[in-house]
């Protein structure tokens, strides 16, 4: 049985005879734009790997770790959505394609921040038993505009990866992308397609949202 290569070493393999302006896919949490999303897509032999990543307010209307249930609810329904292919993607074409491999993750900066709040917090905690009242409420205070800083500081993202087998991979025709109408505050989604018959750079937006691969 052949055996399947990983979806980011597949895109990752496929994706380096890019220039690096080109490889959206690799953008920093700190660097996203909001309204924008990237895509890639390469088709290799008889499989279809594809990444959507976009700035977590794009998708749930925040971009910081969910403080309540609201939120928290959120952003699960955005995960079993984005994970859903069928929702997420329509392929053209008689392609014969079976989703192997599906996944949407959040992706956020607030575990690095925890754990810089962790350490701040062990430090000062000491120095807390060393002063009287006033000062232990002039640092919780400290504390306070801190948490706040890194909650309006923090970014996050939605990675979401699919894979898919194809019996009949030459009938695919194109790439319909209804993400846009999905999520509306995603306004343009930068895409970078590899396929046996060559490369396509597209920018997909509500009135365009096809990947014609015919061509």
């Amino acid at each position: 049985m052949k055996s399947f290569k990983p979806i980011t070493i597949l895109l990752t393999s496929l994706i380096t005879g890019l220039s690096s302006f080109q490889i959206l896919a690799v953008e920093t949490l700190d660097s996203h734009e909001h309204g924008s999303a990237s895509l890639s897509i390469a088709i290799d032999d008889n499989l279809i790997s594809i990444r959507f990543e976009s700035p977590a307010v794009n998708i749930v209307g925040f971009e910081y770790q969910p403080t309540d249930e609201e939120q928290q609810a959120r952003v699960t329904v955005a995960k079993n959505k984005l994970s859903n292919f069928d929702t997420s993607f329509k392929l053209q074409g008689e392609s014969r394609c079976l989703v192997l491999q599906s996944s949407a993750n959040w992706i956020s900066d607030h575990d690095e921040h925890s754990e810089h709040e962790n350490d701040i917090s062990k430090t000062e905690h000491d120095d807390h038993s060393e002063h009287d009242n006033d000062t232990t409420k002039s640092d919780h205070d400290g504390h306070s505009e801190h948490e706040n800083n890194v909650m309006k500081a923090e970014h996050a993202e939605f990675l979401v990866e699919f894979e898919l087998q194809c019996e009949q991979i030459d009938n695919l025709t194109a790439i319909d992308v209804p993400l846009l109408a999905l999520f509306p505050a995603i306004d343009e989604i930068d895409a970078q397609i590899i396929y046996p018959s060559g490369q396509l750079q597209q920018e997909l937006t509500i009135d365009n949202t096809l990947i014609n691969l015919s061509n």
